[in-house]
């Protein structure tokens, strides 16, 4: 199943059918499966899946780590704003620059908001820096992030 295939089932069924359809692919490693189920467990948009915040976590990072770029959205926006996840602005920036970096749009990317609507250090932003850039250097299956 592809990620257009995926997103189809995500707004047209209910997401307890959907969950049921995502999850034996989540298992197999499938990175758009495991993102909509982080998805689905953090913030179920129809209430037929429970929220399971540490669940859905476990599975963005999955997809996260499998490189898939909204996902590390998802988890910067998580980690600087929802009132769910203990608020890290040091790991949302880096989610955000690290998708920025893989997406080659590191003048215009969500770690600038962060930046300027949190006011963080700049001793922050370079740890946040470095650890993105550590990430992709070893490569994001042995990136600590995801740990």
């Amino acid at each position: 199943m592809n990620e257009e295939d995926i997103i189809s089932l995500f707004y047209a069924k209910s997401h307890l059918e959907t969950y049921k359809v995502l999850f034996p692919l989540a298992q197999k490693g499938n990175k758009f499966a495991t993102y909509f189920i982080g998805n689905m467990l953090i913030s179920p948009i129809d209430q037929t899946v429970e929220v399971d915040i540490l669940s859905g976590l476990s599975y963005l990072k999955l997809s996260a780590k499998a490189g898939y770029t909204p996902a590390l959205e998802f988890l910067g926006n998580l980690y600087a704003y929802n009132e769910k996840v203990e608020n890290n602005l040091v790991a949302a920036h880096t989610f955000f620059y690290l998708s920025a970096i893989i997406e080659n749009k590191i003048d215009i990317g969500y770690h600038l908001i962060i930046e300027d609507e949190f006011s963080i250090s700049v001793a922050d932003i370079n740890k946040s820096k470095e650890i993105a850039e550590y990430c992709v250097e070893v490569g994001l299956e042995d990136c600590e992030l995801f740990k």
